[in-house]
């Protein structure tokens, strides 16, 4: 049971992390949701969050298959991602073959990067952070953790981002820019200077709204 990976999660970020899984040639246990997924592509169903502390007893692995679109989301996995640390849970860091990360980059525990992300030169992931399908990290990036780097977004070199972080699609951060911690960076967003904690930006260029 303990060399097979279990998914937190149900729903399509958790389904793309299970064919990372498979892909890469690891085991999958099952998934652990409050219900269970129809699909069928993440396998049996190993109950919802009270069997969470059976697994971790008995060794199992975790991967986090859970994603988030804003500032909300992000809070509850960071809660979620708090419990698992208190329990002594173990977690996988993915990373689909098709994805490309330097030998130098640093992935923090429990990260994920999806089918053609890229993480490049020297650059560091914290924990349970998600570089989706096809967005690039450049060099030397400093990525704090629980942060999702969503489908299509660019950031260039030298860029630093807190925790609890979501740059949304397809959005694109000037090299060297600062993103402050729990901020949302809105989808298509052109980022050329800072943007603080707690806040939204949005537009090109991206501006700081309440």
């Amino acid at each position: 049971m303990a060399d097979a990976i279990a998914i937190i999660g149900a729903g399509g970020h958790a389904r793309v992390v299970a064919e990372a899984i498979l892909a890469g040639g690891l085991g999958l246990l099952g998934h652990v949701a409050p219900d269970a997924d129809q699909t069928g592509f993440l396998g049996t169903h190993l109950g919802d969050d009270v069997a969470l502390p059976h697994l971790v007893a008995n060794g199992v692995p975790f991967a986090i298959g859970i994603g988030f679109v804003d500032a909300a989301g992000a809070a509850r996995r960071a809660a979620i991602l708090a419990q698992l640390s208190a329990w002594g849970a173990r977690l996988i860091t993915v990373v689909h073959p098709a994805a490309v990360f330097s030998p130098s980059a640093v992935l923090g525990e429990g990260s994920f990067l999806a089918a053609g992300a890229m993480l490049g030169t020297r650059s560091r992931l914290g924990i349970a952070c998600i570089v989706n399908t096809g967005a690039i990290v450049d060099h030397d990036a400093q990525v704090g953790p629980n942060t999702h780097i969503a489908t299509g977004a660019t950031l260039a070199g030298g860029i630093t981002l807190g925790r609890d972080v979501l740059i949304g699609v397809g959005a694109v951060l000037r090299q060297g820019v600062m993103v402050g911690d729990r901020a949302v960076v809105g989808a298509g967003s052109v980022v050329l200077r800072a943007i603080g904690a707690d806040t939204t930006a949005v537009g090109n260029p991206a501006k700081e709204r309440a």
